[in-house]
């Protein structure tokens, strides 16, 4: 009996995926085949996601009878058959939601230890969502992996990076492992971006959004649109994210950061960084402001500009080698890169914040965990991380008295800290999947 209504589901997937294959979205189709092996996974909010997608299957049943009903209607031809079985379908289709609710069947699927199962959905619900309007609205098909290259198949890898993000969130729920799995899908990250970058410039163009290359040198990201006076979609996304996610883009997002974090871990403590760095990387975002409206006024080309910014770029990543890997400290990040010190400043906007409780002892190992030199003796002693914080959270599983945590108007430490995190790898996992150059 058990087994007859664990079949029920599958036979929902195969029905919708008969309907997208008749329809002539034969990839389509093909992801309602697979969706059920998700399943395989055991976990209790991969059944939970697959309940939302019974349920959603069961709306696009509907949707589709109440079009066809009204086409036949406007035709004056016979609709009340199609009607009953299209609404039979979509009525199975959201009942057979309700089977994992069935005693024996949720105790198939393991209920984690940590309290991830809402978070993980979430992210992976948040996920679909931001790739969902990507897939539909955006006119240039713009899924890196699938949608180029074979036409019609996005929703399969929309499927895979909403798994993804739910498995993400899953593992960074636990604050043990936070920072080390943070550094590692940020790497990720960053790969695949350079990877795509050198295959674009190589010749597979469609791996370049517009088909034409764009520096991968953060400081462009302001500097570009006020040479060529126009072109703002990057400087629009940064700053949208930023919003989003505060100073996070530093942490999580940025393809450049990456690099500086793992030159930095190369050294086990960080160095103290001299004050006067802070205001250098005023001056330098001062100084990409100024010549970037110089070069345009001086009509410099398009080549030399681009060389200006090419050498802005490499004189970073020396600083990174040598520097950042001497210190143990993310110079460039936090005292080389003008968009760093935006993000910090824009990130204001945002309402999370990393708290420093008074129960605080002063240890300083929260110092030692952090990259970004935001928590000097002089930043704990005043209960409040610098300016240079990018809220990456490492300092948190390194505080034996539990005195940091993240904050959100409203919301208890622990559920801001879910929060975060799902907006924070939901972002990524679309930075992951969308075509960025």
């Amino acid at each position: 009996m058990i087994k007859l209504l664990y079949i029920l589901p599958m036979l929902s997937s195969v029905t919708a995926a008969a309907h997208f294959s008749r329809a002539g979205n034969n990839w389509t189709a093909l992801a309602c085949l697979l969706l059920p092996l998700i399943l395989f996974s055991r976990r209790r909010w991969v059944m939970r996601l697959f309940q939302l997608f019974l349920l959603g299957g069961g709306v696009i049943w509907l949707e589709r009878m109440l079009f066809l009903v009204n086409l036949r209607r406007r035709m004056h031809m016979p609709w009340e058959r199609l009607a009953v079985i299209l609404g039979v379908v979509a009525l199975f289709t959201m009942l057979t939601a309700l089977v994992f609710q069935h005693k024996k069947i949720k105790e198939m699927f393991r209920k984690e230890a940590l309290p991830v199962i809402r978070p993980a959905l979430s992210a992976s619900v948040l996920t679909f969502v931001l790739l969902f309007f990507v897939k539909l609205k955006v006119k240039v098909p713009v899924l890196l992996l699938m949608e180029r290259f074979f036409p019609g198949s996005g929703w399969i890898e929309v499927i895979i990076l909403m798994l993804y993000a739910g498995w993400i969130t899953e593992k960074m729920m636990d604050p043990a492992r936070t920072s080390a799995v943070r550094s590692r899908i940020w790497l990720v990250f960053s790969l695949l971006f350079f990877t795509q970058l050198i295959l674009g410039v190589a010749g597979l163009e469609k791996l370049l959004m517009t088909g034409k290359l764009h520096l991968p040198v953060p400081a462009m990201i302001i500097a570009g649109p006020l040479f060529r006076g126009g072109g703002f979609f990057m400087l629009i996304l940064f700053s949208s994210t930023v919003i989003l996610l505060g100073p996070a883009w530093c942490s999580y997002l940025c393809y450049i950061g990456a690099w500086d974090n793992l030159s930095a871990r190369t050294k086990k403590r960080p160095d103290a960084l001299p004050k006067w760095l802070n205001k250098a990387r005023a001056g330098i975002f001062l100084l990409i402001v100024v010549s970037a409206l110089l070069l345009r006024w001086w009509d410099v080309s398009g080549i030399a500009a681009t060389l200006t910014g090419a050498t802005f770029g490499l004189m970073g990543v020396g600083i990174m080698a040598l520097v950042s890997r001497k210190r143990g400290s993310m110079v460039h990040c936090i005292s080389y890169c003008p968009i760093g010190l935006a993000a910090n400043v824009l990130g204001k906007l945002n309402p999370f914040r990393l708290r420093i409780t008074n129960s605080c002892t002063d240890c300083g190992a929260c110092g030692y965990a952090c990259r970004y030199d935001a928590l000097s003796k002089e930043d704990i002693k005043n209960r409040k991380p610098g300016l240079t914080c990018t809220l990456c959270g490492d300092c948190i599983s390194r505080c034996n008295d539990k005195s940091i945590h993240y904050s959100f108007p409203g919301l208890k430490p622990q559920t801001a800290r879910a929060l975060f995190i799902v907006t924070a790898v939901a972002l990524h996992a679309v930075f992951l999947g969308v075509a960025r150059l």
